[in-house]
């Protein structure tokens, strides 16, 4: 879907905007075609398209239409070949073969599937486990992947267990020279929830700089990329809403060549006796992490924003702050809930 043309209102616009971005929304970047005075440097071109589960925006300046519209189309396609390879929800993806065959025999893989296990690899490191992308056997023992929307018997002590020692990077083989994985626990699945979109926006804006596109603003379920600025700004200007009142921006923040990712568990939950519990695990406790209400992490990718958002959510706002004031250009805002009502912390 291309969203264009100079008959758009300014309300229209904003309208738009609030609605195609998750977990922020897109505040000053109303190109100069708004303004009746002057005309436009060159073209200006909102698209879409559905991937991941989600309507992925791109918000982009370049020379002409034809060439903002060849540009996108091919970081789209990108993004949609990422989809293809590292589904979960679909069986012909390359996961789904890997997560359904790989303890029992090494599965040959795309080098993207090895290269994001690799990255994998070193945000567990670096987080000491609280990033791990093989927490699908507790997605699944949660009732993240039903399709059932009635009531679900809470998880045993049991199953937790059994879980539990299906988890943990190090149950991961890649063979790089062969380009093949193999699962060391017969109970080991993957789920690439928690980098996958960032890996994705990363190859798109690689694609745009390709295609001489300087300022574009990529949002992909709440993972975002702002590339360059737009006309007459500073930067990208987002705002980043409360999670349970969603017209109150608690923050906004100009970005400029940065990524930012949001995690939370106010959207994606599942319910047991009346409690919500989110989709965000505790590999190390085999629980949904409820230690937040949302975090966000600002960084110059947005690999390492969407992973590290995941991480350091699961750590909580004590051990996350810490956390991410020893790592260089990391910043973070994370919402918590004291007493009843809503605080914002950063390291801004």
């Amino acid at each position: 879907m291309t969203f264009a043309g100079k008959n758009s209102g300014r309300r229209d616009f904003v309208k738009r905007a609030v609605q195609s971005c998750a977990g922020v929304v897109l505040l000053s970047s109303l190109p100069e075609w708004l303004n009746p005075r002057k005309e436009p440097k060159g073209a200006y071109i909102e698209r879409g398209c559905f991937a991941m589960g989600t309507v992925v925006t791109i918000s982009s300046y370049g020379e002409s239409r034809e060439h903002v519209l060849d540009a996108t189309t091919k970081a789209f396609d990108e993004i949609r070949r990422i989809d293809r390879l590292m589904s979960v929800y679909q069986p012909s993806s390359q996961l789904s073969i890997v997560n359904r065959s790989a303890s029992r025999k090494p599965v040959v893989v795309d080098n993207d599937l090895v290269e994001i296990i690799k990255y994998a690899n070193r945000y567990g490191a670096l987080t000491n486990g609280e990033f791990d992308i093989t927490v699908e056997p507790l997605m699944e023992l949660w009732g993240f992947r039903e399709e059932e929307t009635g009531p679900l018997p809470m998880p045993t002590d049991r199953e937790l267990a059994t879980a539990i020692e299906a988890v943990g990077i190090k149950k991961i083989l890649v063979d790089e020279k062969e380009c093949t994985i193999s699962l060391l626990n017969p109970h080991c699945r993957i789920d690439l929830g928690g980098i996958a979109v960032g890996y994705s926006v990363d190859r798109a804006v690689k694609i745009l700089k390709a295609e001489g596109i300087e300022s574009a603003f990529i949002n992909h379920s709440g993972d975002v990329y702002a590339l360059g600025y737009p006309e007459n700004c500073e930067g990208w200007e987002i705002g980043i809403p409360n999670p349970l009142s969603p017209q109150e921006m608690v923050r906004t923040l100009s970005l400029r060549d940065r990524a930012l990712s949001t995690s939370g568990n106010y959207e994606n939950f599942v319910t047991y006796g009346g409690n919500k519990y989110g989709h965000i695990m505790d590999p190390k406790t085999g629980h949904p992490s409820s230690r937040l209400l949302s975090l966000s992490i600002v960084s110059d990718t947005s690999i390492t924003a969407d992973a590290l958002s995941t991480g350091v959510f699961v750590m909580g706002i004590e051990k996350g702050r810490d956390f991410t004031c020893t790592q260089e250009g990391l910043n973070l805002i994370a919402i918590v809930e004291q007493e009843g009502r809503e605080e914002v912390v950063s390291t801004f």
